[in-house]
């Protein structure tokens, strides 16, 4: 054996075992499935934030659905006929991929994120008012549309009649949803009694004496606005950018309106705008409640569904089913 081969052979053979050492270590990674990392898997989750977002945006809600659907499609056809990086199409991993999906992806963080939002909403009941954020909205909302049903300069002299009226209206609404629920099947009624995120939320099961006092203190805050905007001064609860539109659109309304009614239309569209707001805040606080549910939930989920319900409840069925099928 000459030089050469003294000095080039151990090299050679050092050089080829790393190379094999290195095939064995690639062959022993896990498989890492490009559609389960992110950002892809962002996609699956899309349609959740749709749910989150739906309650201050319907429209944007709707089209979060989109790359959620193309994600679920592309994932479970992907799983149908591959299995890691061999193909060999299955139905039984296909079915097992989709019913993975439909719990981790759609059904369990819907959930989470209702939840969330009723948590958030019931933390209202803490406040001053003492009723849950939604009963709120649910009063600002028929404070709209009842303010938009009268004249509201028959009330300048007596806001009584405006008040009491106002006032009524809820206290019938709480009592006919109360109704409802009374004349449910006890069952029904018995699933809704136990859950208290539900009475926390109903409108039904509002203190009524806090309720009361709330839509008073609203129907009041509508006059007590417009007496201030006729007079052309900014109402305290008002922002700097609703009065400043209100002066402006006085001039537009002007060339639309008599002499008479112009400023009191100003001041009516002013004050729809204003309820607007207020109903718009409380929708950003039950969906800052969705959003954080959903962010704490989402690897919980995930890590449930996978470990228990497919490999504890899926995976043995479909074993099961296999079995039946083939003994037939």
């Amino acid at each position: 054996m000459n030089l050469v081969d003294i000095y080039t052979k151990p090299i050679i053979n050092s050089s080829e075992k790393n190379i094999r050492n290195s095939f064995k270590e690639n062959d022993k990674r896990e498989y890492n499935d490009p559609l389960r990392k992110w950002p892809l898997k962002g996609l699956a989750y899309s349609n959740e934030l749709g749910a989150v977002v739906s309650g201050i945006s319907p429209k944007l809600g709707t089209a979060l659905w989109v790359p959620a659907l193309m994600y679920f499609g592309a994932d479970i056809y992907d799983k149908y006929k591959n299995d890691e990086t061999q193909y060999a199409p299955s139905k039984r991993r296909g079915l097992k991929e989709a019913i993975f999906q439909a719990m981790a992806s759609v059904v369990l963080p819907t959930a989470a994120v209702k939840t969330g939002q009723k948590i958030f909403s019931s933390l209202g009941l803490a406040s001053k008012s003492g009723l849950s954020i939604k009963n709120k909205q649910t009063v600002i909302e028929k404070s709209l549309s009842y303010m938009q049903s009268k004249s509201l300069h028959t009330f300048e002299d007596n806001p009584t009649p405006y008040v009491d009226g106002f006032k009524d209206a809820i206290s019938t609404m709480a009592s006919d949803l109360h109704g409802d629920f009374r004349a449910l099947p006890r069952a029904k009624k018995i699933l809704k009694v136990v859950n208290p995120l539900k009475n926390f939320d109903s409108i039904a099961f509002a203190n009524p004496q806090k309720l009361s006092e709330f839509s008073e203190k609203q129907a009041l805050s509508v006059l007590e606005m417009r007496e201030k905007l006729m007079n052309n001064e900014k109402p305290k609860q008002l922002s700097n950018k609703l009065f400043k539109k209100f002066l402006d659109i006085q001039n537009e309304y002007k060339k639309i309106y008599p002499q008479d009614r112009y400023l009191g239309k100003a001041a009516k569209s002013i004050l729809k705008e204003y309820h607007h707001t207020q109903i718009f805040k409380n929708k950003m606080i039950k969906t800052a409640g969705g959003f954080i549910a959903l962010a704490l939930l989402l690897k919980p989920i995930d890590n449930f569904v996978e470990h228990i319900v497919i490999k504890k409840t899926v995976e043995p069925g479909l074993d099961y089913f296999s079995k039946s099928l083939n003994k037939e």
